[in-house]
């Protein structure tokens, strides 16, 4: 490598802004980890744009978040910096959600978008932060969204409803499971 090539990457190692903790609503550091043949490891979060108005990065096609593999085959969470920005701002739970969203998928790559919704509440769950004002938030921002891919249901209305479908047989399943608890 050239003195040039080398003086070029330490300069931009900087910009690459990796995280290896998401910080929820609450304040609370959270990570997401996940196992591949027996080794453990937390997902980076590599966070893109500069976080100015009009400036989404195009490569996450205005999704706030998208799951991507490292060249290890290791899951890595993109966040865009603009539609996170304002999401954070209006609605915070929602950033949570996402989060947790995507982490069901770098844990699972095999779950469909209804299943990861659905893993994202059972964590929020679980971790003490739904209630029923939240719930009817999320109902209300997903039905907001309109026209979705196939993969979400075609609406979000019907994006909702079937990951409250998934959640209810997930319950249900778990109750039948352990019915002492």
């Amino acid at each position: 490598m050239t003195s040039r090539a080398l003086l070029t990457l330490l300069f931009l190692l900087p910009l690459a802004r990796e995280v290896l903790a998401f910080e929820r609503s609450d304040g609370v550091s959270v990570q997401c980890l996940v196992e591949r043949n027996g080794e453990q490891r937390v997902v980076a979060e590599h966070w893109l744009g500069h976080g100015d108005a009009g400036d989404r990065h195009p490569e996450l096609g205005g999704a706030a978040a998208v799951v991507r593999t490292d060249e290890d085959g290791w899951p890595v969470i993109f966040f865009d910096k603009v539609t996170v920005k304002g999401i954070r701002q209006n609605d915070p739970h929602m950033l949570d959600f996402i989060f947790y969203h995507e982490c069901a998928h770098a844990t699972d790559p095999e779950r469909d978008e209804i299943a990861a919704n659905c893993e994202a509440y059972l964590d929020l769950e679980r971790e003490g932060m739904m209630s029923e004002s939240l719930e009817r938030s999320l109902a209300l921002t997903h039905r907001k969204m309109r026209r979705l891919p196939s993969r979400y249901g075609g609406s979000g209305a019907v994006f909702w409803e079937k990951t409250m479908a998934c959640v209810t047989a997930r319950k249900t399943l778990a109750e039948h499971a352990h019915p002492s608890e």
